[in-house]
């Protein structure tokens, strides 16, 4: 009789097999019990399967190693090591050549048996074939695998996201898109980084996914970096749900559309600035037909004969487009009040015998306000070479002004002085009803003094705010 672990296996000589020998061999594992000489003492069934042998191959007195030759000398010394040590070995599936080339992946454990007295009397081998558990293992690690490179290498920022709005997940183009560390996006959620202004948006097609009303969602928000800033994305959303139904994890993909929305936003204001240009030609055409329809209609209403009307109406026109030229060199943002000055008043300084005196800041002028001080220097030194200080050649005329940055307020003077003496109009004249009407436009006013010495002409009009070149004010009023 052998005992084997107790009472583990017992035979018994010319009897029939005990019921622990045939719960043995009907195991559903290979089990093989070796002496301490690698004879075998019992097989289970299952071991004959997995060894490709017959059912009914009888090994049982059998050395281990004339049965399989072909055993490897690893193998050898593992059964050796533990005859002799009683040191278990085990592994959970390692890789078996068969004869015919095939691969089968068998988990096995080696363990000594005992004596009744404490010494080692063989082994134990228990193996498996695991090679279904094996494959499937390693395709899903495979799949892993591939999912973990796509995951991380993926040119958009992708991250699983609980049905709360906790990040489970995110790869590293997620973070470097938001702008937040993966450790501080993994410990909050996407509602802590959305800007306040999207959140709703968001939450509510977020509440649609989950209601089952939408599959996805796509939509363009903002998040708040970890620095303050903020950052666009497009943002697609879908929703996985667990075996039962039940909502697992949203999978959301973000992709950086800040050079866009900028282009995006360079387009509208250059279309805004486009409409406004658009609008500031269309008030400035209709303004310099008036004011040259009217300047027809006083010009002959005011002066009987033919060629001297058309002069006067001619040199109008010239002052006119003096500035125009001015303000077309500079794309019709403006001019500088001085360059306007000196353009309104170059050819009456050429063509009189006496001297015109500029003095005063450096201001830069919108369209509407350089045209009218064009118009209405031109007027008072028209009037002045006519009857007024220009007339003669020891007349003077100084035009001073100041320029009060808060309230941009531009006060001008024009002094006539040393010409002949003045005598004041019997009746308001064209030019002075021009200068009034071009004033007030621009929130300002004029005052004439005729005194004996000479024409004293105060003026002040106000300046759009810094920063508009093109003429807001002129622009409401076309309105």
């Amino acid at each position: 009789m052998r005992r084997v672990e107790g009472e583990a296996v017992t035979t018994q000589v010319g009897s029939e097999p005990s019921p622990v020998l045939t719960a043995l061999r009907q195991a559903p594992i290979g089990i093989a019990i070796f002496d301490h000489d690698m004879r075998y003492l019992a097989a289970s069934d299952r071991y004959l399967t997995d060894q490709d042998l017959p059912a009914d191959t009888p090994l049982v007195g059998r050395v281990h190693y004339d049965v399989f030759p072909g055993v490897p000398q690893r193998w050898r010394d593992i059964h050796a090591q533990a005859l002799r040590d009683g040191v278990e070995r085990n592994h959970p599936g390692e890789a078996f050549v068969r004869p015919d080339g095939a691969v089968d992946w068998i988990r096995w454990s080696v363990s000594p048996w005992r004596a009744e007295d404490g010494r080692i009397g063989g082994l134990v081998l228990y193996t498996e074939v695991v090679t279904p558990d094996v494959e499937a293992r390693r395709e899903l690690e495979a799949a892993e695998a591939r999912y973990r490179a796509v995951f991380d290498q993926v040119a958009m920022g992708v991250a699983r996201v609980a049905p709360n709005g906790r990040f489970l997940e995110v790869n590293d183009r997620f973070c470097a898109i938001a702008g937040h560390e993966r450790a501080a996006l993994l410990a909050g959620d996407f509602q802590t980084i959305t800007h306040p202004e999207d959140l709703t948006k968001d939450e509510a097609a977020v509440h649609a996914l989950l209601s089952g009303d939408q599959q996805t969602y796509t939509i363009e928000k903002r998040y708040v970096t970890a620095a303050g800033e903020t950052v666009w994305v497009n943002l697609t959303v879908s929703l996985m749900r667990g075996p039962d139904g039940t909502p697992d994890y949203f999978v959301s993909i973000i992709e950086d559309i800040a050079a866009r929305k900028f282009a995006e936003g360079l387009q509208h204001r250059h279309h805004q600035q486009l409409r406004l240009m658009i609008n500031e030609l269309n008030h400035r055409v209709k303004n310099t037909l008036s004011t040259i329809q009217s300047m027809a209609s006083q010009t002959l209403r005011s002066d009987p004969d033919p060629l001297s009307a058309y002069a006067k109406f001619e040199a109008r026109l010239l002052g006119l487009s003096r500035v125009h030229d001015l303000l077309t060199s500079e794309h019709w943002h403006g001019a500088d009040l001085r360059a306007v000055v000196t353009r309104a008043l170059r050819p009456f300084v050429e063509d009189a015998s006496g001297g015109v005196e500029m003095e005063g800041p450096d201001v830069w002028a919108p369209p509407s306000a350089a045209l009218a001080v064009a118009m209405l220097l031109h007027e008072l030194a028209t009037n002045a070479t006519k009857y007024g200080a220009l007339s003669a050649a020891t007349g003077r005329v100084r035009l001073a002004w100041t320029f009060d940055e808060e309230p941009r307020l531009v006060r001008m003077t024009w002094t006539e002085s040393d010409g002949p003496n003045v005598r004041p109009p019997e009746r308001q004249g064209f030019g002075t009803r021009l200068i009034d009407r071009s004033l007030r436009d621009l929130q300002g006013a004029a005052t004439l003094q005729y005194r004996t010495e000479g024409v004293v002409c105060q003026m002040h009009l106000r300046l759009p705010p810094e920063g508009e070149p093109l003429d807001r004010a002129a622009l409401a009023a076309s309105a």
